[in-house]
């Protein structure tokens, strides 16, 4: 069976939905292991998980004209991995940080070059919105 990015995304982001629901709560994610400096940082970032997981579920239900969301969501994907990986090994993030990090690289790294396989479209098209 070959692997299908729409599930996948549609998945992500229901994940992204739990990890906003996660950063809403400090007892939470530091029992997890996570630090964050102030709960106002959890609340801004889960508030933008929330976002991008309605824009993920969204594009995940007609993904052949919402995909340039999801590629650009690969991006954020990459920076999420470049702040989190370091944040978790060298400052007092906590070291959950880096397998979500290590996460976020490998769905971005999926978003990106599964897109442009499963729908027949080049980089250039769904970074610029050029298709239909």
């Amino acid at each position: 069976m070959p692997f299908k990015t729409t599930p996948f995304i549609f998945w992500t982001g229901v994940y992204n939905a739990g990890l906003a629901l996660t950063l809403t709560c400090p007892p939470f994610y530091k029992w997890l292991g996570l630090n964050v400096p102030a709960p106002l940082w959890g609340w801004l970032v889960g508030g933008f998980l929330a976002y991008t997981s309605v824009a993920l579920i969204m594009a995940s239900r007609d993904l052949r004209h919402r995909a340039s969301f999801v590629y650009w969501e690969s991006i954020l994907r990459y920076l999420a991995a470049l702040l989190l990986i370091p944040a978790g090994i060298f400052s007092d993030l906590g070291l959950i940080a880096v397998p979500l990090g290590l996460g976020d690289l490998t769905i971005g790294l999926v978003y990106m070059f599964g897109l442009p396989k499963e729908l027949g479209l080049s980089h250039s098209a769904l970074l610029f919105d050029r298709y239909s």
